[in-house]
């Protein structure tokens, strides 16, 4: 299990949790262009794109970004330095936050969170646990 924990699997999660969060805002920008059905969101709530959606799918966007950006740095791809303890208890509440939303997918009635977003989350939050996981990396 001390393999999981090292920098270097952490390094290669990092990247993995990143193209998961660039996947998601792919498709959150294709969801709030219209290109992807509003309903496949949101719980399948929302049947209309209408000026709200399309705030919450901007923050949405903001949220993915700048998780990336702090997973990136857990991992050692971004910055220098040792990343402090605050990174370390994000990285864990991103990780949290990512299981919980796999759940969320999975219970949604709308047929793409299950089967477009649901599996991104699980991608995303697998290879978080591993960086939110691993040791500190020295650099």
């Amino acid at each position: 299990m001390e393999q999981w924990r090292n920098p270097a699997t952490a390094r290669i999660a990092g990247q993995i949790a990143t193209g998961a969060f660039a996947l998601a805002i792919v498709g959150q920008l294709l969801l709030i262009s219209g290109v992807i059905p509003v309903s496949w969101a949101w719980g399948g709530t929302q049947k209309t794109l209408n000026p709200t959606v399309q705030i919450g799918g901007v923050a949405a966007i903001a949220m993915l970004a700048l998780s990336a950006y702090a997973i990136r740095r857990r991992a050692g791809l971004d910055g220098t330095g040792r990343p402090g303890r605050g990174l370390v208890i994000v990285a864990w509440l991103i990780t949290a936050y990512l299981f919980l939303n796999i759940l969320a997918n999975l219970a949604s009635p709308s047929l793409g969170e299950k089967l477009l977003f649901g599996p991104v989350a699980l991608v995303a939050a697998l290879s978080c646990l591993v960086v939110a996981w691993s040791k500190p990396v020295e650099q």
